[in-house]
């Protein structure tokens, strides 16, 4: 069987359906991955070998631009109705055709959509074949879900294309982080959710000069992890003794030797006068990093969470941007985070997670435990195809 996966152009988008990719290649399926090429070279290391890409459409910041210019609205503090515009409108506008004709090539018997995304379903449509969505988090509100394919439904009906529903909706969120309120018109099929891992080598993570030490993970992501807020929550966390191991995202690299024309200083590792040693690395996958952490201090991405999640790791969240606030609102609800509004308040709540029993660690244990039960991707994968080949020898 042949498995297309279609998603927004950033890692928060594609790194959550890797461990799909990875079960329908390991099964013998033959998967591809279509979204913009620009982004390629960064996520072809966290893709599982045999996955073809299929380069078509533009980059975060094409499309919000573009939705911008027609909206004129603020595309980082977004309204539902210019989420929308983004992925609903201006994404398929730079992008649908060229998209169409790269699956048509590929001829998939399937398509997997992530939540964002708008493409998949209408590569589906065109293709005639069957979709399903796959959750990235805690389900999202419907008036956002709705802002997203009530836009991309005009393009639709302007290109005589008629998109159907998707035929399930994969939900990685164990109920303790779901909105109580969630409720899908979709089958829901519940999934294992893991923190990134790639399936070949592992990266060479610095060894701390007292080990026994709490380990604080800092990290904001690849797309909001600004160096000025980065810096400040480093500095907040490591007013306590501990070791800080912090992530640079997207925003600078340890050997970036531009930062002094744009102002920029790289961060400075080493030992604080409270104590703590700070050391920063680039991107690693998530679930080397976690694999020591006692604490995570994030921003709120859904990877991050679900991932610190899985690992039973608790967290403080001080959201930045897109989806954040709803991932850390979810995660404060359920007893395993801390939500926050500045670097100053970072400091000041960190105590009370570094202690090793508090109840953040005790609930993030039973998320976890939790995650643990529910089917794993092999099984995702089992049941897609045996549902997609009875449908075939039906007609």
């Amino acid at each position: 069987m042949r498995f297309l996966f279609s998603a927004v152009p950033a890692h928060g988008h594609i790194l959550p359906l890797v461990p799909l990719m990875e079960a329908a290649a390991e099964a013998g399926h033959s998967v591809a991955l279509l979204t913009a090429g620009a982004i390629q070279h960064d996520i072809a290391p966290e893709l599982p070998p045999g996955v073809l890409f299929l380069a078509a459409g533009s980059m975060p910041g094409e499309f919000s631009a573009d939705a911008a210019r027609r909206t004129g609205a603020d595309v980082f503090h977004p309204t539902p109705a210019v989420i929308g515009e983004i992925f609903g409108g201006s994404r398929l506008d730079l992008g649908g055709a060229e998209s169409v004709a790269r699956a048509r090539a590929f001829a998939p018997d399937l398509v997997i959509a992530e939540a964002f995304d708008a493409v998949g379903p209408l590569l589906a449509a065109h293709l005639g074949v069957p979709w399903h969505q796959a959750g990235l988090g805690p389900a999202l509100p419907t008036v956002i879900r709705e802002a997203i394919t009530g836009v991309a439904r005009t393009r639709h009906e302007e290109a005589g294309v008629r998109v159907t529903e998707a035929e399930s909706y994969l939900d990685p969120c164990p109920p303790l982080l779901q909105d109580p309120e969630f409720h899908s018109t979709l089958p829901v099929r519940p999934v294992r959710v893991r923190a990134h891992r790639r399936t070949k080598g592992s990266a060479s993570l610095p060894a701390f000069h007292a080990p026994d030490k709490p380990t604080v993970l800092v990290t904001l992501g690849t797309i909001f992890s600004d160096p000025a807020v980065l810096a400040s929550v480093v500095d907040a966390v490591a007013g306590h003794d501990v070791n800080v191991l912090a992530t640079l995202g997207s925003a600078l690299t340890l050997d970036d030797d531009t930062a002094p024309e744009h102002g920029r200083a790289a961060p400075a590792d080493g030992v604080r006068p409270s104590g703590a040693e700070v050391r920063h690395v680039p991107f690693v996958p998530l679930d080397e990093l976690l694999a020591t952490a006692d604490v995570v201090v994030a921003a709120g991405g859904a990877g991050t969470v679900l991932g610190a999640l899985a690992r039973g790791v608790p967290m403080v969240l001080w959201p930045q941007g897109a989806d954040q606030p709803l991932n850390a609102g979810r995660a404060a609800a359920s007893g395993t985070a801390i939500n926050v509004g500045c670097a100053e308040a970072v400091a000041l709540v960190l105590p009370r997670l570094l202690e090793p029993d508090s109840s953040y660690h005790r609930r993030a244990r039973e998320a976890a435990t939790e995650i643990a039960r529910r089917p794993d991707w092999a099984q995702v994968v089992e049941d897609l195809t045996s549902e997609a080949a009875k449908a075939d020898a039906g007609h």
